[in-house]
């Protein structure tokens, strides 16, 4: 016998619950307040998402897929070079002063400083993101290798994880109020640093 059909959307609820989780963080999300944040009963979030710890997983993936993953595609592009990582660098800094986002920041990383160390799913989520970021990095950085916009003799390696760093730590200076100017600036300053 079929089970009764779910008056919801999966998708949209679970995008309410990944703003949740974004603004307030996994221990302070009570399932009460998820529960009126998503307009579903407590029944429908356990059969749709088993646990608060799976729903958050769930948003994880979810936050990764809609929000980061588009801004890594100039990154991860064939065509990537030193452009591509200031364009992205200026897109990170534009996202994260926008209007009602400032005090967000990025939820890979408030996740990574929440939970990271006690949760070996949440652990292994912002891992996979972070070497998918230094890659795109890498990608960028081979690009403008090619095309003559490095200095000779980097370690292409070592600064791609240096630009995911920086990149990660604007995510969490922009908490504290710091503009997209001076975000911008700091990336300026990464990037002349290697610029032929």
């Amino acid at each position: 016998m079929a089970g009764r059909p779910r008056d919801f959307d999966e998708t949209e609820v679970l995008a309410r619950a990944t703003d949740l989780f974004w603004r307030r963080g996994f221990e302070a999300a009570s399932i009460s307040d998820l529960l009126e944040h998503m307009g579903i009963g407590r029944q429908s979030l356990y059969n749709t998402f088993g646990s608060k710890e799976e729903l958050f997983r769930r948003a994880i993936e979810h936050y990764i897929e809609t929000r980061l993953a588009p801004m890594l595609a100039s990154l991860e592009a064939a065509d990537a070079d030193l452009h591509a990582i200031d364009a992205h660098f200026a897109e990170v800094a534009r996202e994260s002063t926008r209007s009602g986002e400032s005090r967000k920041g990025c939820l890979m990383v408030n996740t990574l400083v929440e939970l990271a160390g006690r949760d070996r799913g949440v652990a292994t989520a912002v891992k996979r993101f972070r070497t998918r970021l230094e890659a795109a990095y890498r990608n960028a950085l081979r690009g403008a290798e090619r095309a003559g916009q490095l200095q000779t003799g980097l370690d292409l390696a070592a600064v791609a994880t240096y630009l995911a760093t920086l990149d990660q730590g604007l995510a969490v200076v922009c908490k504290s109020g710091v503009s997209r100017r001076q975000q911008l600036a700091t990336a300026r300053l990464a990037l002349d640093a290697i610029h032929a």
